[in-house]
């Protein structure tokens, strides 16, 4: 009889805790406890042999995971030694997938927790919408108004005759007032203009581009800075909770699941993550979304601990 749902995330739940712990220390291979849960059901040894291959293949495609951002390179967690960078990166998709905000709250006046977005107004009276899993500070001055963002934002902005300049990675957007949104999907970023004017530079490339009306710009390594029309409403329906994407590669929608709490998601290889695909989800279940997509696509899904590995 096949393990029931519930049944089948406890267990690998289980395979996982059991995991970390052999990792930790490896004379519990040896322990009772740990032959009997394995012997107990043939569930449990599939299970097992899924988190072994996810830790092992997280080791092997370290490299190739996106870096963090570079605040958090100045906190290191205190790794027992001989863990190497298998543990080191599982401990930081716990710290990405438990306290998501932790470190984004030493630098950002506004954090969201993965899922719903949050409506701010900012200081100068304009008006923004945080998605899940990201993280805005402001500051402004006589001059121009400043705002760093990590995640997405949809911003209304207020005109009052300073610029307005939002920051994400390589992207600068400038507009004096306007309405539109910023969005990283996951190796790249995404602005979409709504109503006014904006100026968007490419750090990284010198580039400049001048939106439009009804435009949206992808800017990135494999993205050629050329704006192309789309429907803003359903280029922004992530606000009411449901991402409508077109020839999207798997990375961007897996960037927007983990912000509305898929926990953090990898690859096992680039080709995955690039694989393009188009549809509709609701963000309000991301992980239900995310195994519709694996049926659909044929990829497989490794729970890793604080976060799941696509192969």
């Amino acid at each position: 009889m096949a393990a029931r749902p519930d049944s089948q995330a406890r267990i690998r739940a289980e395979a996982a805790e059991w995991m970390v712990r052999l990792v930790g220390d490896p004379a519990l291979k040896d322990d009772p406890a740990f032959r009997d849960w394995l012997a107990r059901d043939p569930a449990h040894a599939r299970a097992f042999s899924d988190a072994r291959l996810g830790w092992e293949i997280a080791a092997e495609v370290g490299a190739s995971v996106r870096a963090p951002v570079p605040q958090r390179r100045r906190f290191r967690l205190p790794l027992a030694a001989g863990l190497g960078f298998a543990a080191a990166a599982l401990a930081g998709l716990w710290l990405d997938t438990v306290r998501p905000d932790l470190l984004g709250r030493m630098t950002a006046d506004h954090v969201t927790a993965p899922g719903p977005v949050q409506a701010l107004v900012l200081p100068d009276g304009s008006q923004a919408v945080l998605d899940g899993g990201s993280a805005l500070d402001y500051a402004e001055d006589a001059v121009g108004r400043r705002v760093t963002l990590r995640g997405a934002a949809y911003f209304d902005v207020k005109k009052d005759g300073r610029s307005f300049t939002v920051t994400s990675g390589d992207t600068q957007v400038r507009v004096l007032g306007t309405r539109f949104a910023l969005r990283d999907c996951g190796g790249c970023t995404i602005v979409t203009l709504v109503e006014g004017r904006v100026q968007v530079d490419d750090t990284r490339t010198g580039t400049q581009t001048v939106l439009a009306p009804g435009q949206q710009l992808r800017l990135g390594a494999d993205a050629a800075p050329a704006p192309v029309p789309v429907d803003a409403d359903q280029a922004l329906a992530w606000r009411e909770g449901r991402f409508i994407f077109y020839d999207a590669s798997l990375r961007e929608v897996a960037a927007m699941l983990e912000r509305h709490g898929a926990g953090r998601i990898l690859f096992a290889d680039a080709a995955l993550a690039g694989r393009p695909v188009s549809g509709s989800i609701l963000l309000s279940d991301p992980g239900a979304e995310l195994q519709s997509l694996a049926e659909a696509m044929g990829f497989r899904i490794i729970p890793l601990p604080g976060g799941k590995l696509l192969l």
